[in-house]
C-alpha cells in the first residue's frame, strides 16, 4: 500500500491523494480539484489503475477533476447522496460564489453514492467511510485502518476545523463531526483537504475549535 501526494493544479485547491494498491495494481484518487497535468501523471507513475475517485465533499476545488478523471480511465465517481448535486450546480459546489477563471463545472452523476460505515474495496485494502457533516451536509472521511491513516477533506484540519459560512454548512453539526473523529480509538495520520498533514493526537489536545469544544 503506498500513499502519494498530488500537487494541486491551482494555488489554493484541495490537497489531492493517491492511494495505490500494489497487489492488485489498483488506485483510488482523493479530491481531485482537477486533473490536468500533475493527477494523471501520477497515476501513470504508479502503474496502478484508477479504480475510484473519492470525493469527500461536493465544493468545487475538490471535485472538478472528476469529470475527467472518469472520462479518461474510466474509475467511478464516490460521494455522499447528500452531496451528489454538487456535480451538477454551481451554486452548491460554490464556484457560483468564488469563481476561478478558466475553471468550468462539467456536470456529472455519481458512481457509488455512500454513507456511513460503507467500506469501498480497493484490491486488499478496506476504505471505511465516516459520514462527517458539518462542512457540508455530505462531507465524509474516507479511514484505512490498516494504515492507520484518515483522509479528512475540509472537516479536519492541522490546529483549524472547516468552515460553516457557506451553503449547507452546519456549525453544530461539525462540532458532532469533530467528536466523531477524535472519539477514534488510538491514533492517526490525518491528511487534510488543505494545509500540512497532522495526527488526530495532536488535534485533540491543540486544535482550537476542538479545545474550545470541550
Amino acid at each position: 500500500m503506498k500513499i502519494l501526494p498530488v500537487a494541486p493544479q491551482y494555488e489554493g485547491f484541495a490537497n489531492s491523494y493517491l492511494i495505490v494498491d500494489e497487489d492488485s495494481a489498483e488506485c483510488a484518487i482523493v479530491d481531485p480539484g482537477c486533473y490536468l497535468e500533475n493527477a494523471p501523471r501520477a497515476v501513470a507513475e504508479s502503474g496502478a489503475r484508477l479504480k475510484y475517485i473519492l470525493l469527500t465533499h461536493g465544493h468545487f476545488d475538490h471535485i472538478l477533476g472528476a469529470h475527467d478523471a472518469k472520462e479518461l480511465t474510466g474509475a467511478k465517481i464516490v460521494i455522499h447522496g447528500d452531496d451528489e448535486i454538487c456535480l451538477s450546480s454551481e451554486y452548491y459546489n460554490l464556484l457560483t460564489t468564488y469563481p476561478v477563471e478558466g475553471c468550468e463545472l462539467t456536470p456529472e452523476k455519481a458512481d457509488i453514492l455512500v454513507d456511513d460505515g460503507d467500506v469501498i474495496n480497493l484490491g486488499s485494502c478496506e476504505i471505511k467511510v465516516l459520514h462527517t457533516p458539518g462542512h457540508t451536509p455530505g462531507g465524509v472521511c474516507y479511514i484505512i485502518e490498516s494504515e492507520r491513516v484518515i483522509f479528512s477533506g475540509d472537516t479536519l484540519f492541522h490546529s483549524t476545523a472547516g468552515r460553516t459560512d457557506n451553503i449547507g454548512g452546519d456549525y453544530s453539526l461539525l462540532c458532532g463531526s469533530l467528536k466523531k473523529l477524535i472519539n477514534l480509538s488510538g491514533d492517526y495520520t490525518v491528511l487534510p483537504g488543505h494545509n500540512i498533514p497532522t495526527t488526530l493526537e495532536r488535534e485533540r489536545t491543540r486544535n482550537f475549535i476542538i479545545r474550545r469544544m470541550k
